[in-house]
C-alpha cells in the first residue's frame, strides 16, 4: 500500500510545471525588483532570488504595460523593463544605462516613493522639483485606480446642472499645459467661470469629466459633513455626544470623548498614531488598505488599552478621521446604504458614482457585508469622484450655510468652536516655503471640525477648505459665494495663490 501510494502521488507532481514563471541566466534579478520596488510592483524582498511575488510583479507591470509576456523573463524584456521604469520615474532617456547602484542612488534623493500596504503609491509633496510629464500621468494612474475595496453609490437620475460662462485666461492655459495641476474650476454665484482640463495632446491619457480623482483628506472634510447630515437626521444627538454606545472601541482612547474632539484633531492620540501620517506609532503599520479597525484595537501595540493623552491640543491625525467615519457609520446602522444615496443621490445630485473606500475584512461573520464592515470598522475618510461630483459636493455645502440649515448651523458650529493650528506661516509670497508654492492648508490659522479656515490674507471671512495630499483643494467662500475646485497629481508645484487665492478674494485672477 505504501508503495502504490507513494506513485500514484510522485508521478502527477514530476509531471507538473513550475509553480511561478521562470527566468533566463544572466538576468539581473536584483536590479529587476528594485525598479519594480520603486513602481509599487510588490515584488517582495530585494535578495536577487527569483521567487512567485518576483514573477508576478513583472507580470502585472508587462501587462500593464501592453507587452506580450510569456511569462519567461528574457534580457530583452528585463531590458524594456528598466528602460521603461526610468521614463516613468523621471530619469530620462539619456540616463537609461546608469548603473543600478547610480540609478538606486538617484532614486532615493528625488524620487523616493512612498508605500502604503494598500498598493498605491503617491509622489511625495516634499520632492522639491516637479516630474515629468510620463511619470505625473503614471501616478496620476495608480491613485485613480486605487486597489481598495469600495463601497459605491451610483450617479443621480436628476444630477446637478450647472449654468457656464467661461472665461479664459492665459496664466490657467500655462499651468494647465506644464504644472502638476489636472483639474481646475471657478464658480462664481451659481455660474462656473473657470474651467480647464490639461492640453489634449499633453498626456496619453484623456482627462474629461468623467475622470476619477481620488480625494485624500478632501474625504476627511466630506465625513465632516456627513456627520452634521447624521445630527440632523436624529442618529447622533450632537457635536458633543461622547464617542459611546460602540463595543468596537470600548477599550480604546476614543471611547468616550466627546465628537468635537476629535473633529478638532483634539484626541491624544499621537502616542499612537504619527501626525501627519498614517501609521502606528509602535508597529509602523499604515492604518489604510490592509486590516479594518478591528486589528488596531485588538493590538495592544495599537490600540488596545489606550488612554487618550491630557490636555491635547490640535493634531493633525488620519486615524482619528478614521475613527469618525466609521462612528457615523456605527450610529447610522442598517440605514447606512439609504443615509448616503439620500445624501449624494438626492442632495447633492453626483453625475457619475461616487466610491468609498474600505479597508478589507478581517472575515465575513455575517449575511450581510454592510454589517461586517460596520463592526469590524473597514470604513475609510477618502473617497473618489469626478471633478463636478466634488464642486457639487461644495456648492450642497455653500447652499446649506447660506440658506442656515440644519446642516448649515452645524458647520458654522464647527467655525465657531475652531481650535489654532498653531501655524505662524505669514504671507503668500513669503521665504518658508521650503515644500514650493504655497497652498491653502499651510496657510490657515486655524482647523474647524476637519476643514481648515481662517486663510491667511482672508481673515475676516468665512472660507473653508478641503485639503488633501497631492495637491487636492477645494476653497469655499461662504460669503461671497465663490468656489475654487482644484485636483492634481503632487502638491506645491502649481501656483495656489493665482488660482486659488486670487479669485476667492477679488473674484478673478488678476
Amino acid at each position: 500500500m505504501k508503495t502504490f501510494f507513494f506513485a500514484v502521488i510522485l508521478i502527477p507532481l514530476l509531471s507538473m510545471k513550475p509553480l511561478f514563471a521562470q527566468v533566463q541566466d544572466g538576468v539581473d534579478i536584483r536590479k529587476v525588483q528594485r525598479v519594480l520596488t520603486t513602481l509599487c510592483y510588490k515584488p517582495g524582498p530585494i535578495d536577487g532570488l527569483w521567487g512567485k511575488r518576483t514573477a508576478n510583479a513583472v507580470a502585472n507591470f508587462l501587462a500593464d504595460e501592453k507587452k506580450d509576456y510569456d511569462g519567461n523573463l528574457d534580457k530583452s524584456e528585463a531590458e524594456f523593463i528598466f528602460t521603461r521604469a526610468a521614463v516613468i520615474n523621471g530619469l530620462g532617456k539619456s540616463e537609461k544605462c546608469k548603473s543600478a547602484t547610480s540609478a538606486e542612488k538617484n532614486a532615493s534623493k528625488t524620487q523616493k516613493i512612498h508605500f502604503f500596504d494598500n498598493g498605491c503609491c503617491e509622489i511625495p509633496d516634499s520632492t522639491e522639483w516637479q516630474p515629468n510629464d510620463a511619470t505625473l500621468e503614471y501616478y496620476y494612474k495608480k491613485t485613480a485606480n486605487i486597489r481598495h475595496q469600495m463601497f459605491k453609490i451610483n450617479g443621480s437620475t436628476n444630477p446637478r446642472q450647472f449654468i457656464k460662462k467661461i472665461e479664459q485666461h492665459p496664466f490657467i492655459e500655462r499651468e494647465m499645459a506644464t504644472k502638476t495641476i489636472l483639474s481646475y474650476l471657478y464658480y462664481d454665484d451659481g455660474t462656473i467661470v473657470y474651467d480647464a482640463l490639461p492640453p489634449s495632446d499633453r498626456f496619453e491619457f484623456k482627462f474629461d469629466n468623467s475622470s476619477y480623482f481620488p480625494s485624500h483628506s478632501m474625504g476627511k472634510s466630506i465625513t465632516s459633513y456627513l456627520v452634521g447630515h447624521a445630527i440632523c437626521q436624529g442618529y447622533i444627538s450632537s457635536v458633543d455626544e461622547p464617542i459611546h454606545d460602540w463595543p468596537l472601541m470600548e477599550n480604546t482612547l476614543y471611547y468616550g470623548q466627546p465628537l468635537i474632539k476629535l473633529l478638532n484633531m483634539q484626541a491624544g492620540d499621537t502616542h499612537v498614531i504619527k501626525k501627519y501620517s498614517g501609521n502606528f506609532t509602535q508597529t509602523r503599520r499604515n492604518i489604510h488598505g490592509n486590516a479594518p479597525l478591528l486589528v488596531a484595537v485588538q493590538n495592544p501595540q495599537e490600540l488596545m488599552n489606550t488612554k487618550p493623552k491630557a490636555n491635547a491640543k490640535y493634531a493633525y491625525s488620519n486615524l482619528t478621521a478614521d475613527v469618525i467615519f466609521n462612528y457615523v457609520m456605527h450610529r447610522v446602522g442598517n440605514d447606512f446604504e439609504k443615509f448616503i444615496k439620500l445624501f449624494y443621490q438626492n442632495k447633492v445630485g453626483t453625475e457619475h458614482p461616487v466610491y468609498l473606500w474600505m479597508n478589507p475584512l478581517v472575515r465575513r461573520s455575517s449575511a450581510s457585508q454592510l454589517t461586517d464592515l460596520t463592526n469590524q470598522g473597514a470604513g475609510q475618510y477618502g473617497i473618489s469622484a469626478t471633478r463636478y461630483d466634488l464642486l457639487r459636493i461644495a456648492v450642497t455645502m455653500m447652499e446649506d450655510w447660506q440658506s442656515d440649515t440644519c446642516e448649515g448651523q452645524y458647520l458654522k458650529q464647527l467655525k465657531k468652536r475652531s481650535v489654532s493650528k498653531n501655524n505662524k506661516r505669514e504671507r503668500w509670497d513669503g521665504s518658508d516655503r521650503r515644500y514650493g508654492n504655497a497652498e491653502f492648508g499651510r496657510l490657515t490659522r486655524r482647523y474647524s471640525g476637519q476643514f481648515h479656515s481662517q486663510v491667511v490674507g482672508l481673515e475676516n471671512r468665512d472660507v473653508f477648505v478641503m485639503n488633501g495630499a497631492n495637491g487636492q483643494q477645494i476653497a469655499i467662500d461662504f460669503e461671497n459665494s465663490r468656489i475654487v475646485a482644484i485636483a492634481a497629481v503632487k502638491s506645491h508645484d502649481y501656483n495656489t495663490y493665482r488660482l486659488g487665492y486670487q479669485p476667492i478674494k477679488f473674484g478673478r485672477i488678476r
